[in-house]
């Protein structure tokens, strides 16, 4: 899931910390995908045709097995919808807990600052990569500091 739209302005040091989460996180979204992917084209078949019948009048007792069929059809599509959803919160959760883990690793950062870095996670999560990537600009910075580079 190496996107290089997503990381082509972006510093070398921050692009290695947002693929080594990427490639964390890289099955889970392949989920995701698949379970969208099949789960949005079966729900709108199924509910246009069942609006399709019942509009039309077609609600014979000989087109019980199609609609039953349609039904099914809607139900695993919703199915799938709402697994898609469960998967996106653990992309997320993953992706904030590999934020962290990171942020308590770091050795060039006082205590007092990871702790504001990861509570702004915590408490944000929308814009937890925003805060993280913060925190690894002004970790570079202190690196940079420190070493005279």
């Amino acid at each position: 899931m190496n996107n290089p739209m997503m990381f082509k302005h972006m510093p070398n040091f921050v692009k290695r910390e947002l693929e080594a989460i990427t490639e964390t996180i890289e099955p889970y979204i392949k989920k995701h995908s698949k379970y969208i992917i099949f789960a949005v084209p079966l729900i709108t078949f199924a509910i246009f045709n069942l609006f399709f019948y019942l509009f039309t009048g077609g609600w014979y007792l000989d087109m019980m097995p199609t609609l039953a069929i349609y039904a099914l059809m809607a139900a695993i599509g919703l199915a799938l919808f709402k697994e898609s959803k469960h998967v996106k919160k653990q992309i997320e959760t993953i992706s904030m807990e590999q934020m962290i883990k990171r942020i308590k690793k770091s050795e060039h950062m006082n205590d007092y600052s990871k702790t504001t870095y990861i509570n702004s996670i915590k408490e944000q999560p929308k814009y937890g990569f925003q805060a993280f990537i913060n925190f690894l600009n002004e970790e570079n910075k202190r690196k940079q500091r420190m070493f005279g580079n």
